[in-house]
Order: C-alpha cells, then sequence, then structure tokens
C-alpha cells in the first residue's frame, strides 16, 4: 500500500488534454513534499509514458482522437471510463453496452483489475432513443448480479450511454417490460442520469435532504503500476458557487482508508472561481506552484481541475491562473508558457495502442 502523505511517487498521465496549441504530455509526481523516484524507478515506469511515434499513422491518431468509452469496474470497486481504440461513430449505443458484458468481446484486452460489470451471459435485446431518453431492454441474465454491485451496475450502463451525444437519461427494461427497481437492492432503475452520480460517498455531517452532488476525479493505481483517473461523486452541503465547491472537495483529497490519491497539495487556496459562457476561470493562491524547485503546477493537478470542473458545469474549458496572473508554469510544445483555456479531453484513461 502507498503512503497517501508521499502521493504517488511516479504518476503517469494517461491521457492528454487539449489546448490551444499545445499537448499536455506525462507528468511524474504530485507534490513538493515527493523526491524525484530513483532511476530504476523511472525506467520501470518508462513504459507506462503516453508517447506517440513519430511515424505514427493518421488513422492511428484519429483512432486515438476518437475512441469509444465504457464505464468498468476495477479490482477496488470503484467505476472507471476507459477508452477503447474503436471511433464511436463506428459503434451504435447497444454494441457499445455488449462490452460491458462480463466475458464480452474486449475483457481480454483490459487492464489488470479492470473488468466488466453486468453479468455473464446478458444480451441487448433492443435499444432505442427518444427525445434523450434511451430505453434498454436486456435479457433476463441482467438480473443474475451481486447485490453490491446494483449499483455499480447502474452507473457503469448510464454513463458509458449518456457518453453518447443524443442520450442524457436511461431506463431499464428486461425482457420487454420497464423495471422500476433493481430486485435485489431495489434501487430505482427508470430516468438514470449522470446527476445520480458515480461511485457515491456522503461526507460526514451531510444531511442528504440540503445536500447536492459535486463529482471530483482523483487517481487510481492497478498492480501492474497503471494509473488511471476516477470519477467520485460527493454529497456536499448545498450551495450556490458548484464549481468553488467542486474545487474544495477535490482540494480535500479521497476519504480516509481509500484506495485512491489526490494530486492537488491540501494546503492549496482558492482564491476566486467564476463561470461566464463556456468557461470556469479558477484562480489558486502560490501553493498550486509547489510541484517543484521552478514554481510550476502538476500536469496532474491541472487535469484532475479540468475534469472535475467540466463535469459538474456547464463549460467545456477552465482557464487556470495563480494570484490573478498565467503562471502555471506549464509549457507547450515550443517551449511557450500556457496560458489558454485548457478544453476537456476527448478521451479519459485510453487503452494503449
Amino acid at each position: 500500500m502507498f503512503d497517501k502523505k508521499r502521493r504517488l511517487a511516479a504518476v503517469t498521465l494517461l491521457f492528454p488534454l487539449m489546448l490551444t496549441g499545445c499537448l499536455f504530455g506525462p507528468d511524474s509526481k504530485s507534490s513538493q513534499e515527493i523526491d524525484p523516484p530513483p532511476e530504476h524507478v523511472q525506467k520501470e515506469h518508462a513504459h507506462l509514458v503516453n508517447t506517440k511515434p513519430q511515424n505514427e499513422s493518421q488513422a492511428l491518431k484519429e483512432k486515438r482522437k476518437n475512441g469509444t468509452e465504457l464505464y468498468l469496474l476495477t479490482e477496488t470497486g470503484y467505476v472507471v471510463p476507459y477508452t477503447i481504440p474503436v471511433a464511436k461513430k463506428e459503434m451504435d449505443a447497444k454494441k457499445v453496452l455488449s462490452y460491458l458484458v462480463e466475458g464480452g468481446p474486449v475483457q481480454s484486452h483490459l487492464p489488470q483489475g479492470f473488468s466488466a460489470v453486468l453479468p455473464k451471459g446478458t444480451k441487448v435485446k433492443g435499444l432505442h432513443v427518444q427525445a434523450g431518453v434511451a430505453n434498454v431492454d436486456f435479457s433476463r441474465e441482467f438480473l443474475n448480479y451481486d447485490k453490491k454491485l446494483e449499483k455499480k451496475i447502474l452507473d457503469a450502463v448510464t454513463w458509458t450511454l449518456t457518453d453518447f451525444d443524443d442520450i442524457k437519461a436511461v431506463n431499464i427494461w428486461v425482457d420487454g417490460k420497464p423495471l422500476e427497481a433493481m430486485p435485489q437492492g431495489h434501487t430505482p432503475a427508470q430516468h438514470l442520469t449522470r446527476e445520480n452520480g458515480i461511485n457515491v460517498e456522503v461526507t460526514e455531517g451531510v444531511n442528504i435532504n440540503q445536500s447536492m452532488p459535486v463529482t471530483i476525479y482523483f487517481l487510481g493505481q492497478n498492480q501492474e503500476n497503471m494509473v488511471y483517473f476516477v470519477p467520485v461523486t460527493r454529497m456536499v452541503h448545498r450551495q450556490e458557487n458548484v464549481a468553488e465547491a467542486t474545487l474544495k472537495e477535490l482540494i480535500k483529497g479521497p476519504k480516509q482508508n481509500s484506495s485512491l490519491f489526490g494530486v492537488i497539495d491540501a494546503n492549496t487556496e482558492v482564491n476566486q472561481v467564476s463561470t461566464k459562457g463556456d468557461m470556469v476561470t479558477a484562480d489558486f493562491g502560490e501553493q498550486l506552484l509547489q510541484y517543484n524547485s521552478t514554481k510550476t503546477a502538476s500536469k496532474d493537478a491541472l487535469q484532475s481541475i479540468v475534469l472535475s470542473l467540466t463535469e459538474n458545469n456547464s463549460v467545456s474549458k477552465v482557464k487556470i491562473t495563480v494570484n490573478g496572473k498565467n503562471t502555471v508554469g506549464v509549457f507547450g510544445q515550443k517551449g511557450e508558457n500556457i496560458d489558454a483555456p485548457i478544453s476537456r479531453p476527448q478521451m479519459i484513461n485510453p487503452s494503449e495502442l
């Protein structure tokens, strides 16, 4: 088990963040407290770096950019996104759901510790989308699930389908009839949306009737040292500035005894958060620049901020500043300081091609 205070000694980013004129590359550490990993550790983890060959074909580049996102179960019990290298335009929603079935088409290609969540033998008998709502008809095998996986199954189906632009909500059917609630834990199975959350946890002392959800992104790691982003929906006290609440929960980090890791120093201050049009502007204290002696921000932290803010607000871009200045210390491919708004990535946790 890793020491949480050290965060991650060798964090590897698993997806690119698209910016105006640049691309974020891999990062190797998460806070000022962390010493550079020994040379032999860097060599061991070198294969995890998300680099691209110089002679990469255009077709391969397109696959990287236009993958299909699945939500799978990890060995630690979290439902996480994993992007397979098949363009979404080549996949209909019904076919994508078949990839979530245990023993399905991608099972042998998944990372160590990842698995499909739908019971073995489940068939997708039909899927009809109308007015943004997907009615999914499963075979009876869908009901042969472990009770502890009930909510995780619904999360995986809902978040996989709502990644399609024309699907905003999901209704579960079994053998041609609507399923009002799951049979074991009685979780509602109609009008499922991302607002229901994923990997939900309730903050201590919060009255659920006076709460609101914020979804934040932490890091997980499997036994083969693959690092990946994990969305966690945390129920917090209801408040007006959702973006500010999101950042405060992100800075708090994962709950105690969690297998997840945070990437932002717990002492980081949030000076101001504002939303205008399609963009959130977040201004932090200088603690964000404590990544190393050159006073730069961790790329892991920036990606986690962008994912979290764009998940909870109707925006696609995030502008990050420190004490009102564009000084995050992250540089583009030509060595220029990045001060452009950062867009939400098209892929999260992409598979290695």
